[in-house]
């Protein structure tokens, strides 16, 4: 029998009410709902003036994850640098947006009462109301399920476009420590950071991963020159000969241990991004799920292969046995963590990009 949810608690079949009454139901219910959603806003802002804080002139928010967040670090300097004041991200990691010169106020995105992503919505109505601009931002929209759309620029740029920032922006995150948080970590100097796996991560795509039995290899090869810090989930397979600071961390820790470190070696995701935040170089096995001019940075040394399906931009599946990644060996990776460490460390190179002031549809890379 087909139901009908009508209220959180209960379930009336359609089957059981005349038509009229049905429609007439649900249209109650729709306004409930709505009414309840406008009293929540309202109640978010008479709890901004409550505190004296001042109501945020633009609401940001992109995604669950960190590596979303703290690409959205960059979005929130061009918005800054433009004059824009009094900004606030709906993120679950305010840790991201702590220490800098210019506070953003951070929303939770989780409804801890409902443990959920219950708040958007209420956010979004308290924008409407007060006349505020909600930004819902994207860098590659689903077009399968199993597959994004391929970026036409960075997907740092464009975020700052959806953001309605035009000219140049820098490609580049941003996480600012503090000079204790530097020195607590300080014992990383000289060090390479490696992360053997992103599997464990919010959304993770297969993809994106090399080997972890090469990362292993890599390892070994280089251990009589150098010490190393294996950095990740809990989850990660552990490498030997590498000092265990999976799920050890914070995210602001492991920022400072990427602030010291010589050199991170990954694959592209949240490391690679906070490694770039904090101003350590990493060699990033990129395969071709994604190209390194859509979402790296030209201070690393970005391996990609060039294969004729590439960038592809699909998560788990592939129709090659992942011979992007499979082509890529441990000599060549070896041989591009030389070859980097034989450049200073910083400081590191940052590319821009010009953001026109037309539609999405009139830009193409």
């Amino acid at each position: 029998m087909h139901h009908e949810m009508l209220s959180g608690a209960k379930a009336v079949a359609r089957v059981a009410l005349p038509p009229r009454l049905y429609q007439g139901a649900r249209a109650l219910w729709h306004a409930t709902r709505a009414i309840q959603e406008w009293a929540a806003a309202l109640g978010t802002g008479i709890g901004y003036i409550a505190k004296r804080r001042p109501l945020p002139s633009e609401i940001l928010f992109f995604g669950l994850a960190p590596g979303d967040d703290l690409l959205c670090t960059a979005v929130l300097r061009e918005l800054r640098v433009r004059g824009r004041r009094r900004l606030a991200i709906m993120s679950d990691h305010e840790a991201l947006f702590a220490g800098s010169d210019e506070p953003v106020d951070v929303i939770p995105v989780s409804n801890r009462r409902r443990r959920g992503p219950t708040n958007i919505a209420k956010y979004r109505r308290l924008a409407y109301i007060l006349g505020r601009d909600f930004k819902q931002l994207e860098y590659a929209a689903a077009v399968s399920t199993d597959r994004s759309a391929s970026p036409r620029r960075h997907i740092i740029a464009e975020l700052c476009k959806r953001a309605d920032v035009t000219g140049t922006v820098s490609l580049r995150p941003y996480l600012s420590l503090t000079e204790k948080e530097k020195d607590d970590s300080s014992w990383a100097g000289g060090h390479l950071v490696v992360q053997s796996s992103g599997m464990a991560g919010r959304l993770p795509m297969r993809n994106k991963q090399w080997y972890p039995e090469r990362f292993q290899a890599l390892v070994d090869r280089l251990r009589g020159e150098f010490d190393f810090i294996q950095l990740g989930s809990a989850m990660d397979p552990p490498l030997d000969h590498a000092r265990d600071l999976r799920g050890a961390t914070s995210i602001r820790q492991a920022a400072a241990i990427l602030h010291h470190a010589r050199l991170y070696i990954g694959t592209v995701g949240f490391l690679m991004h906070l490694a770039r935040a904090v101003e350590c170089p990493s060699v990033i096995v990129y395969g071709g799920r994604e190209s390194p001019w859509q979402s790296g940075y030209i201070c690393n040394a970005n391996i990609y292969s060039p294969v004729p399906c590439a960038p592809c931009w699909r998560w788990n599946t592939c129709d090659f046995n992942r011979k992007c990644m499979d082509d890529i060996s441990v000599d060549e990776v070896v041989l591009a963590i030389y070859q980097w460490l034989a450049k200073p460390r910083n400081p590191l190179a940052i590319e821009t990009a010009e953001i026109a002031a037309c539609s999405l549809d009139s830009e193409a890379r």
